[in-house]
């Protein structure tokens, strides 16, 4: 062999050593880490253990987010976590504390999501859900998934939610259904849509609304139960009101009921429907304790049944 032939030999072995060389480096290249999948472009993050993030309104700190795990992005403030706890401060009076199993936050915006998610406003109510939305400098949380509210004496599940802790409103938008408990029995609710005010202690029902207690049930279009410091006070119906209780249907277009008086009294054009008598009143009061309805200023019609 002569010595071209061997520069030959050796230049071509140096170029199949180059090759796989770049082989081996790619394949060993270390991979990006993808938010999501929200982005074509792959991109790298930072692990780090038990970090906490805050936020501040006037000098004060009025949120605050704990987790065990966080995945920091580099080219942007968003953050993956793991082992949430946390608490949110609307008002200096109001701390609202929350805990989920993950979820993701915009570190800027201060916004994010929390999945498998447990809300607990000053001790009295706990609300579950697969996920809710927050929003800590517009001071709003909401989602779309079925809701679980548990309270001392208020149960309640529904779909669709969205709560504003600075004003202390919490709606959840559709099917909704629970009980309230007081001192005289339980009663069950449905209705379209709900509306909790914290501040006054006042729970609004709409749409279809349906009340069914041990004695009467309740139909109409709207009722909003007034109460205080968690104990239910009174009850005002309005629109189609329909009061059943053992055969006897009392219609009106508002009723109010008072839980411990166990009274209803109905005003505007009542009427008393029983088998073939019709009776209409100035106003009609069904007292609970004797099942028993007094008509004030009554006016009585019996139909003869067709033979």
């Amino acid at each position: 062999m002569n010595r071209r032939t061997s520069a030959v030999y050796a230049a071509s072995g140096f170029i199949v050593i180059i090759i796989l060389l770049s082989a081996y480096f790619l394949a060993k290249k270390p991979e990006h880490t993808a938010f999501h999948g929200s982005s074509t472009e792959p991109q790298k993050v930072f692990v780090f253990k038990d970090v906490k993030y805050s936020g501040e309104k006037n000098g004060v700190v009025n949120w605050e987010v704990r987790a065990k795990l966080v995945k920091k992005f580099i080219d942007k403030p968003m953050v993956e976590m793991e082992g949430i706890e946390g608490e949110y401060r609307p008002k200096p009076d109001t701390v609202v504390s929350f805990k989920g199993l993950k979820g993701e936050m915009d570190t800027v915006k201060e916004t994010g999501t929390i999945q498998n998610v447990e809300v607990y406003y000053k001790g009295q109510y706990v609300i579950k859900s697969s996920f809710m939305d927050f929003d800590f400098q517009k001071s709003m949380a909401s989602t779309t998934a079925p809701v679980d509210l548990q309270g001392k004496k208020f149960t309640m599940m529904g779909v669709g939610l969205d709560a504003d802790t600075k004003e202390q409103v919490i709606t959840v938008e559709r099917d909704v259904s629970g009980t309230i408990q007081e001192e005289k029995g339980k009663y069950k609710f449905s209705a379209d849509k709900f509306t909790y005010l914290l501040k006054d202690d006042t729970y609004i029902f709409e749409g279809k609304v349906v009340v069914k207690g041990e004695k009467m049930d309740i139909l109409c279009d709207k009722i909003s139960v007034f109460s205080e410091n968690e104990e239910p006070k009174k009850a005002d119906a309005t629109g189609h009101v329909r009061i059943l209780s053992k055969g006897t249907i009392a219609k009106s277009e508002r009723a109010v009921y008072y839980f411990k008086e166990g009274k209803a009294v109905l005003t505007e054009e009542p009427t008393i429907v029983r088998e073939t008598m019709k009776m209409q009143g100035q106003t009609i009061t069904y007292d609970l304790n004797n099942d028993k309805f007094f008509v004030e200023k009554p006016k009585m019609r019996i139909e003869q049944r067709p033979r």
